[in-house]
C-alpha cells in the first residue's frame, strides 16, 4: 500500500512539475526559423535588405538587358536578352516582394502602433510603397490591398495597376505626416538599424516626395511630379543607397556578385544601345568620357562589359558596379531630372533648363561619377543650344522637344543599372521624335511587362490575371 502511495505521489509530482514547465514556456514553442515576431528595427533591416535584393538584383538585370544597358553574352541570359522566357523565369524576381518587404513593413506597422511610434510607422510606409509601387511598374495588375496577410487573404486579388499606384500616392501622404510628426529619440529611432538613413526622418521624409514624384510620372500626371519632385531629394547627401562591402555571401553589391562571382560572363554590354549613346553625346559642351569608363569597361574581357573593377579584388578605381560599390535606390539625381522633364512637359521650359543646368554643374565635379576615371565635362546649356541648328538641335525639333529629348538621354544614362530606365523607355515609347531609340534585341518590339511567375500561377491560380497577357502587352498606364 506505501507503494503504491509513492508511486501516485511521484506520478502526481511529474505531472505538477510538466504543468509548471508548461506555464513557463507557454507561448514561447516557436521555431527560430519562423519568429512571429521581432522588435520594429531588426524586422526594418530585414525588410531593407529584402528591398535592395529587389531593385539592385534579377530584376534590375532583366529591365536592363532589355532597355539597352546590358548584353545577354551565356547560357540562358542569352534567351531572357532575346525574350525567350517563360514565366518560370520571373519566380526569383518575384519572390523578395512580398515576403521579404511588404509583409515586414506590415509588421512594424503594427507593432510600432502598439507605441505610437510615427516615425518608425512612417519609415515602413515608405519603404512599402518603394517596392509595390516598382512591382506595379513591371508587372502591371499586382496584389496590393489583400496583400502580405495569408490567414485572411490566402489568394490574394491582383489590384488594377492605376488604383495601385493612387493608393501608393495616399500611403506616401500618410507617410510624410506620420514623419513630420514623429519624435526622434532613443526609444522612437531605429537608428543604426535603419541602414539607409539611420532614422533621419528628414531624408525619409524627402524621399518619400521624390517616390511620389515617380509614381507621377508613371502616371504621366506631370504637373503633380513637378509639385513633389520639388520637395524632393535636394542633395546627394540625402540619397538612399544600398551600401555594400568587401565580403562575399554578406555585403557584395549585388551586381558584383552575379558579374564576377557566381555567373561571370553570363551578362556583358557588348553592343548595348547605352555604351554607344554615351560615346556619341560628347559636343563643344560635354565629354561623356569619365562617364562612360566608371559605368562600363573593356579592361575585364577586352570588350565592354559593366564595369565591375574595384580596389580590393582588382587594384583599380571603384566602377559603378564594383564589389563595395553603392547602389543607388532614391536619389538627388533621379528628383532632379524628374524635376527638369516634369517643367518641360508643363511648359516651364526656362526653369526646365535651369534645373538641367544644376544637374550638369553637379556632374561637372564628378556629381556620382569616380572622377578616377577621369575630368567630367558638362558646361551650362544655353536656351538657343536647343533652337533649330544648335548644338542640341540638328534635326529642326521645337526648342522645348529639343530640350525634353535631352533630359531624356539624360535620365537613361543616369540610371544606367536602374529599374526606372526600363520605366522610361517604356513611358516615352510613343514619343519618336524625343524618345531615347533604344532598338531591340530581336524583332520589331521591346518588352513592355514581366509576365506573371509560374509560383504565383501554381497558387494563386483564382487570382492572378489573364496568363495570356503578353511580354509586348503595354501596361494600362503606358497603352
Amino acid at each position: 500500500m506505501l507503494h503504491k502511495v509513492k508511486k501516485y505521489m511521484i506520478i502526481s509530482s511529474a505531472a505538477l512539475a510538466m504543468t509548471a514547465c508548461e506555464g513557463m514556456v507557454k507561448d514561447l514553442d516557436i521555431s527560430p526559423n519562423s519568429p512571429r515576431n521581432a522588435p520594429p528595427p531588426l524586422v526594418l533591416t530585414t525588410a531593407q535588405l529584402g528591398n535592395v535584393l529587389f531593385h539592385e538584383g534579377e530584376v534590375a538585370r532583366l529591365a536592363g538587358m532589355w532597355c539597352g544597358y546590358f548584353t545577354g553574352s551565356d547560357r540562358q541570359y542569352i534567351s531572357l536578352y532575346e525574350y525567350n522566357t517563360t514565366s518560370g523565369d520571373f519566380d526569383n524576381a518575384w519572390s523578395p516582394i512580398y515576403p521579404n518587404v511588404v509583409q515586414q513593413a506590415r509588421i512594424i506597422q503594427r507593432e510600432s502602433a502598439k507605441s505610437n511610434n510615427l516615425l518608425m510607422i512612417g519609415i515602413a510606409q515608405v519603404l512599402e510603397a518603394h517596392v509595390v509601387g516598382m512591382a506595379a511598374s513591371l508587372w502591371g495588375d499586382v496584389p496590393y490591398r489583400e496583400a502580405a496577410d495569408v490567414v485572411k487573404y490566402p489568394t490574394p486579388k491582383f489590384d488594377p495597376q492605376a488604383q495601385v499606384y493612387a493608393d501608393l500616392q495616399e500611403v506616401l501622404t500618410k507617410a510624410i505626416d506620420n514623419l513630420n510628426k514623429g519624435v526622434v529619440n532613443a526609444i522612437t529611432s531605429p537608428g543604426a538599424s535603419d541602414i539607409y538613413y539611420g532614422g533621419n526622418k528628414n531624408k525619409w521624409i524627402a524621399a518619400a516626395y521624390t517616390l511620389k514624384a515617380r509614381y507621377y510620372m508613371h502616371t504621366k500626371e506631370y504637373q503633380k511630379a513637378y509639385d513633389a519632385a520639388k520637395l524632393g531629394i535636394s542633395s546627394a547627401a540625402g540619397n538612399m543607397m544600398a551600401t555594400h562591402g568587401q565580403t562575399f555571401g554578406k555585403d557584395f553589391n549585388v551586381y558584383y556578385d552575379f558579374l564576377q562571382y557566381n555567373r561571370p560572363g553570363y551578362m556583358t554590354a557588348d553592343g548595348a544601345y547605352a555604351v554607344s549613346l554615351l560615346k556619341n553625346r560628347n559636343n563643344a559642351k560635354t565629354d561623356e568620357q569619365a562617364r562612360l569608363d566608371y559605368l562600363y569597361t573593356t579592361e575585364i574581357s577586352g570588350f565592354y562589359e559593366p564595369n565591375a573593377l574595384c580596389m580590393f579584388d582588382w587594384g583599380a578605381p571603384n566602377g559603378f558596379f564594383g564589389g563595395d560599390t553603392s547602389f543607388p535606390l532614391v536619389t538627388f539625381e533621379e528628383n532632379t531630372l524628374t524635376l527638369a522633364e516634369a517643367a518641360v512637359r508643363t511648359g516651364k521650359t526656362t526653369e526646365a533648363l535651369t534645373v538641367l543646368n544644376t544637374y550638369r554643374a553637379y556632374l561637372n565635379t564628378g556629381g556620382y561619377i569616380n572622377t578616377e576615371y577621369g575630368t567630367p565635362k558638362y558646361a551650362a546649356y544655353d536656351l538657343a543650344d536647343f533652337a533649330n541648328g544648335g548644338i542640341e538641335n540638328r534635326d529642326g525639333l521645337a526648342q522645348d522637344r529639343a530640350l525634353l529629348r535631352e533630359i531624356l538621354e539624360e535620365r537613361y544614362v543616369t540610371f544606367v543599372g536602374q529599374i526606372e530606365g526600363f520605366n522610361d523607355v517604356r513611358r516615352t515609347l510613343k514619343e519618336t521624335d524625343v524618345r531615347v531609340k533604344v532598338t531591340p534585341n530581336r524583332g520589331t518590339q521591346i518588352p513592355q511587362r514581366f509576365l506573371y511567375p509560374q509560383v504565383e500561377i501554381n497558387t494563386n491560380r483564382a487570382s492572378v490575371p489573364s496568363t495570356s497577357v503578353g511580354l509586348f502587352d503595354a501596361t494600362p498606364v503606358n497603352k
